[in-house]
């Protein structure tokens, strides 16, 4: 496996959509979550607009769950594909070191028996 075909298997998180879209809830979220807070103390001696205020504020809650969970998995899939990456990147560089080893071992060992010569 070339290292062009190991950096087309990493996941990239700009081109995963439920990763984006699950950000994009929670940011939806936190701006709704502000404005249904601010809508209920704003105007909270109206019954409709503090009734709403607290329904949107609920809402962003739900959304804000939502928009975690989809990050959350997304990111553990990353996660686990950027650990597997680098995994194998270090036995690969370990087996190509190891394996020049005993070459290098062999060709002291000549040194040696000739310095005794």
């Amino acid at each position: 496996m070339t290292g062009k075909q190991t950096a087309q298997n990493q996941v990239v998180w700009w081109k995963d959509m439920k990763f984006l879209i699950g950000v994009v809830v929670v940011f939806l979220s936190i701006i709704l979550g502000f404005f249904g807070k601010g809508l209920s103390i704003i105007k909270f001696y109206e019954p409709f607009y503090l009734y709403t205020g607290l329904s949107i504020w609920a809402f962003s809650w739900l959304l804000l769950f939502l928009g975690i969970f989809m990050v959350g998995w997304e990111t553990v899939k990353m996660i686990r594909s950027r650990i597997h990456y680098h995994v194998k990147e270090t036995v690969r560089g370990t087996y190509r070191h190891t394996k020049v080893l005993p070459k290098k071992g062999i060709e002291k060992l000549k040194k040696i028996m000739n310095k005794d010569d």
